[in-house]
């Protein structure tokens, strides 16, 4: 029999947590202690155990690559260099799970373990039965009304099916517990773990429960928004059914899955809608280069508030931190996180060689497949009006609001280029890069300076999505802070994160529809993401069958959401790092026998395993001394790019003036290498393999319960021999 002990003490997971930025999740009293038939009896005590769960299980906004141990929920990515993103195109540098030289086993300490089974407040299990715990009081409760139990309930039920979902996609089946355990049950401890598809239909249940008794939209939004909806809970399990649709559990392509995916998915858009979600600035999303869109993370309600884009948010807040009083600051990092050293932000995050060289020309096709002329150097001419917001780049504005602080004050002097930049909506990037040698500009390892006291932080293309850029927003969300204070920079922000926006909604729906054989509805919802953003015509969408709208769908993703954290559960989930050849090597059963065998073949992409990831240098063609007082153009560089001119260049006539005189000085001036990202060593290439699209258990994991059955390919540590939990098989094994 395969099971585990899964009790976790109530008074573990009941402790105090710290506020966001809404006041439904400030904790004002610590009920872990209270008597639980109290505690249930009262509306106010009740949703405060509700609000617990917010802020435990809330995807966290800032960059973390653990299992959770000692901190908040980081099991999701969200679009940091972390060890997900590490593991696809978007960031380079070897994850564990890529990293050729690495054969992650049961005992590897690169292993996460997101089973984790600990009497810690951040077990997935201690989550699951503070769910329970809700359920069972609120159910029982004679002192709370028919309608606040449904909406107490929903919420429950909603984060029980998603601890679980994220359990799921990863390791398939688990252990179902649906109720309290009894530390002093004995045998009523011992849980088998689940099949994939029981375990599916029960996160599939939870998310119907969810959407049954939660509103569309919350009427009191001053004080609810950011609460689960029934429309949030319908997108969750159309996600999930569209995961079990895929490649990963759908080996023979069974159309019934992309049927369920489709209508769970036409269902989400439908009640969305009903709450007023939806494409925000859907007439204008395209002006000025995506600048609305841009403004979606800013301003989720769009520039009339008729319907928001934000679906699952996590609030933040600028609240102060004070000594030795209870921490109700809640800060979102990210903005921090991709601002360059000169602004006094973290340093940024450096997009690969691959996603710039990926993301649409302007006519919306990839670049090796466009009519448009595509420069390598001057990559930013002709591209989606996404690409502008998504990337900086040298020679653009990325203006900020310094709060009063003195950029060329002493505390700042040696970061901010203040006498440049004596105000923040005037600060422009400029990350090239010059040697002082003709040798090194050759060279793939050398280390060269950079301007405006960027020194050797070279990296010359930075990830600039969601940022709250002062050009679109006058109202920040951020207090910059001096280089002396803690917090510094922008680290005090209280922008939200958007874990699932209604175009992730959106683009799963076309997916699914692509998969059933539902080509118009396909084609109309891939076209209407980027009608948003300014396209006319056939949007770019030219596809005609079921695999080119498949890949279409995908690709739409991998663009749209680039940056967000989705990357790596659509890569796995198609098996993109190798086509998922070979699999019947683990397994017979396992044989990848729909979508022609080979994934990557079928949507005509080239897998992962065996590339390298690459970074852009911007290099100057002239050497100087690698000193603040050599820059070679320090003098020189034309009108840096607000974003609001028009990048077209056709048969060599640009559209603006700006964008030519630009264009002209990188040309006269500027060359470009890629170095690599993932080490020198051509030997060493990204390995992705077969036996890590399911995720095995650790040692902890079986050592606390010797019958708990391993997942196949994986080390049994019990047994000595390979694992017997198949996460594609209906039968449990004996």
């Amino acid at each position: 029999m395969k099971s585990i002990k899964l009790f976790i003490a109530c008074t573990a997971v009941c402790i105090g947590f710290s506020s966001c930025s809404d006041d439904f999740l400030e904790e004002k009293k610590n009920y872990g202690n209270f008597d639980k038939d109290k505690v249930y009896d009262n509306i106010i005590a009740a949703r405060e155990r509700v609000d617990n769960i917010y802020f435990q299980m809330l995807p966290n906004g800032s960059k973390f690559d653990g299992n959770g141990i000692g901190n908040i929920n980081d099991v999701t990515s969200v679009g940091t260099p972390d060890k997900w993103s590490k593991s696809t195109e978007e960031y380079g540098g070897f994850s564990s799970w890529v990293d050729p030289n690495v054969i992650l086993t049961y005992d590897n300490s690169d292993l996460y373990d997101y089973f984790y089974v600990a009497n810690d407040v951040y077990s997935p299990w201690g989550h699951i039965r503070q769910c329970n715990d809700v359920i069972e009081g609120v159910s029982a409760s004679n002192g709370i009304s028919p309608e606040d139990k449904d909406k107490l309930l929903g919420q429950a039920y909603f984060f029980r099916g998603y601890q679980y979902y994220l359990m799921w996609k990863l390791y398939g089946g688990v252990c179902l517990i649906d109720h309290v355990q009894n530390p002093v049950g004995g045998s009523n401890l011992i849980v088998p773990r689940a099949t994939t598809k029981e375990t599916l239909d029960f996160i599939v249940k939870d998310f119907e429960r969810a959407a049954e008794m939660l509103p569309a939209r919350w009427v009191d939004e001053a004080n609810d928004f950011g609460r689960i909806t029934s429309g949030l809970a319908l997108a969750m399990k159309a996600k999930a059914l569209l995961f079990y649709a895929s490649p990963l559990f759908n080996r023979s392509d069974d159309k019934a899955r992309w049927e369920a995916a489709y209508e769970a998915g036409k269902a989400a858009l439908e009640k969305l809608k009903e709450g007023n979600f939806g494409l925000t600035y859907e007439a204008n999303g395209g002006e000025k280069n995506a600048a609305n869109w841009a403004k979606t993370w800013m301003n989720y309600i769009g520039s009339d508030g008729s319907v928001s884009e934000a679906v699952f948010v996590t609030l933040h807040n600028t609240k102060d931190n004070v000594s030795g009083q209870p921490n109700y600051g809640k800060y979102n990092n990210w903005e921090h996180n991709i601002r360059p050293t000169n602004t006094n932000g973290g340093g940024g995050y450096a997009p690969t060689a691959e996603m710039i060289d990926l993301f649409p020309m302007a006519d919306g096709l990839q670049p090796s497949k466009s009519s448009i002329n595509y420069d390598k150097l001057n990559f930013w001419l002709n591209r989606d009006p996404r690409f502008y917001r998504t990337f900086a780049f040298p020679g653009v504005e990325w203006q900020f609001n310094e709060n009063g602080v003195a950029l060329n004050g002493d505390d700042l002097k040696s970061i901010v280029p203040g006498d440049k930049y004596p105000t923040g909506n005037k600060y422009q990037l400029w990350s090239y890069t010059w040697y002082d040698n003709d040798g090194d500009k050759e060279s793939l390892s050398a280390s060269g300076y950079s301007p405006d006291l960027l020194k050797t932080r070279n990296t010359a293309i930075y990830v600039r999505k969601r940022s709250d850029d002062y050009h679109l927003n006058n109202t920040q969300f951020y207090v910059f802070s001096s280089s002396s204070t803690n917090p510094k920079g922008f680290q005090k922000c209280a922008a939200p994160l958007i874990t699932m926006r209604f175009t992730e909604v959106l683009i799963n729906f076309a997916e699914a529809a692509a998969g059933a054989g539902k080509l118009n509805d396909a084609v109309e919802a891939l076209r209407d993401v980027r009608r948003r953003v300014g396209y006319t015509g056939d949007c770019g969408i030219t596809a005609s069958d079921r695999a080119g709208l498949l890949a279409a769908a995908l690709y739409e993703r991998q663009i749209e959401l680039a940056y967000e954290g989705k990357r790596f559960d659509d890569m796995r989930r198609w098996m993109l790092f190798d086509g998922g050849v070979g699999q019947e090597a683990i397994k017979s059963s396992w044989k990848l026998t729909g979508f022609g065998g080979n994934t990557c073949n079928f949507l005509g992409v080239k897998p992962l395993n065996g590339t390298k990831r690459h970074g852009i240098i911007i290099y100057c063609k002239t050497t100087a001394t690698k000193d603040d007082a050599s820059d070679p153009h320090a003098t020189d560089r034309p009108t840096a790019l607000t974003l609001d001119e028009d990048m077209s260049y056709t048969n060599g006539v640009y559209a603006d003036a700006k964008v030519q005189a630009m264009a002209e000085y990188w040309q006269q001036n500027f060359q470009r290498k890629d170095n690599n990202l993932d080490g020198n060593d051509d030997a060493f290439t990204i390995n992705f393999r077969p036996e890590y699209y399911f995720f095995g258990l650790k040692r902890n994991c079986m050592q606390t319960n010797v019958t708990l059955h391993q997942t196949v390919g994986w080390h049994d540590l019990s047994r000595n021999a390979d694992g017997l939990f198949d996460p594609l098989s209906d039968n449990a094994p004996e």
